[in-house]
């Protein structure tokens, strides 16, 4: 099954996740908090997951990308990596201890 997203392009409804290479600016933030470091640049230049298999749904980087571009059939997980951004600061002020619900 395909859906068409709103710039009109054709998204795998199968895969649990997709990174849509028109929306995707190259910033790299989704590689970074990605506990598994699934999303590599391609030929392109853009960010694609080439094992969506290997996705564990933790959804730090649809969370965290600044511009929508990863679209995730997200389950809940424990939500530690639900904003990146906000736990690096704290963790920068001694305030960032995952603990142990961390699912990476």
């Amino acid at each position: 099954m395909e859906i068409t997203n709103l710039i009109n392009e054709n998204i795998d409804t199968n895969a649990k996740i997709y990174i849509n290479p028109s929306l995707c600016i190259s910033c790299g933030i989704c590689v970074e908090v990605c506990p598994f470091g699934l999303p590599e640049r391609n030929s392109e230049n853009k960010y694609e997951i080439p094992r969506p298999d290997l996705c564990t749904e933790c959804s730090a980087c649809s969370r965290n990308c600044p511009v929508e571009a990863i679209f995730l059939k997200e389950v809940k997980g424990c939500g530690c990596l639900w904003n990146v951004k906000a736990r690096l600061k704290s963790k920068s002020d001694g305030n960032g201890d995952c603990g142990d619900n961390c699912c990476g």
